[in-house]
């Protein structure tokens, strides 16, 4: 049992361009898959928490939206979360990826959010992503000084970030400088009690953690301009028991949306077959989280212009 005293906590915003890494991070800082990846930009379209207690310590990730500069609305929706969550932060951790000159990827607005944080007395990471492209470590220290000079309180550059996911549903990192990323964050803590039980690993909702799985695996196996459209709606999580074998089963009936009647029959696929795939893969990831079987009832529907009505957002969370 810690003692209220010795307790320190801090929120901390994982912030930077689409594909950064961000939820890939954050699911191996936790230990468990939280935020939903793949190779598409803006595959995380909400602010997810992701909980790591150690010792008397507490981290709370918030894993962003990329900042994108698209002018679509939707898109300046993600935009405003991420930025809204660097301001809710104690300690704000900017990702940028190196090129193989040793030139970071910074943006004017990545710039200017370190300089409003600076700005609030928040603290301010650095982490320069894919080191190993840097042949020549030498090249690094234009970038170092440039960081440095921008206010950074610590500047750690990792190699290429790279999760293995376990059977049950853990993740390990495998990359240098994430245990420094652990060790720094850890002395940036202020003082404070919790704010989440010791085992809670996230505040996500099941259900929302459960559509966020499905839409993964849409973003994952359809072509490149589709998943923009999608969405994806959890009805119903029942705990049921199979009549054959007596066995725990979990219920779960989703809708995925697509903005348009065209987009129908590319998810569904020849005979069903890519919804099956889609949902395959979805059932799979959701039995490592809830630790039984998933029977996975998946449907399509057509909602037009489901990206601007506040209804459908709001149940996907955004």
């Amino acid at each position: 049992m810690v003692a209220l005293e010795d307790m320190r906590c801090g929120l901390i915003a994982l912030v930077g361009l689409p594909n950064a890494g961000k939820s890939t991070l954050m699911n191996a800082l936790v230990g468990e898959k939280i935020g939903i990846i793949s190779n598409k930009p803006n595959t995380t379209r909400v602010t997810v928490r992701g909980v790591v207690t150690q010792g008397a310590n507490q981290m709370v990730f918030m894993d962003t939206p990329g900042l994108n500069r698209s002018s679509k609305a939707f898109d300046r929706r993600l935009v405003q979360q991420a930025m809204g969550a660097a301001v809710e932060a104690d300690v704000v951790v900017l990702l940028t990826e190196l090129n193989a000159a040793g030139n970071d990827s910074l943006t004017l607005e990545m710039t200017q959010l370190a300089a409003e944080a600076k700005k609030r007395n928040q603290k301010l990471m650095v982490l320069l992503t894919k080191v190993d492209k840097v042949k020549d470590k030498e090249k690094l220290m234009p970038t170092l000084t440039k960081m440095v000079e921008m206010g950074a309180d610590v500047v750690i550059p990792i190699a290429a970030i790279k999760a293995e996911h376990g059977s049950g549903g853990q993740v390990s990192m495998k990359g240098s400088g994430v245990d420094r990323v652990i060790a720094e964050l850890t002395k940036m803590l202020p003082e404070g009690p919790w704010l989440f039980p010791e085992d809670m690993t996230t505040d996500m909702p099941m259900p929302l953690r459960l559509a966020e799985l499905t839409r993964e695996q849409a973003m994952r196996q359809l072509h490149q301009e589709l998943p923009y459209g999608i969405g994806v709606i959890t009805s119903t999580v029942e705990e049921a028991v199979d009549e054959e074998n007596g066995e725990d089963v979990t219920v779960v009936t989703q809708q995925l949306l697509v903005s348009k009647e065209q987009h129908k029959p590319m998810v569904l696929g020849k005979g069903g077959q890519m919804l099956q795939k889609i949902g395959t893969f979805s059932r799979l990831e959701m039995q490592k989280i809830l630790g039984t079987r998933v029977r996975l009832d998946l449907h399509v529907k057509v909602a037009e212009r489901w990206l601007e009505r506040e209804q459908w957002l709001r149940e996907m969370g955004v």
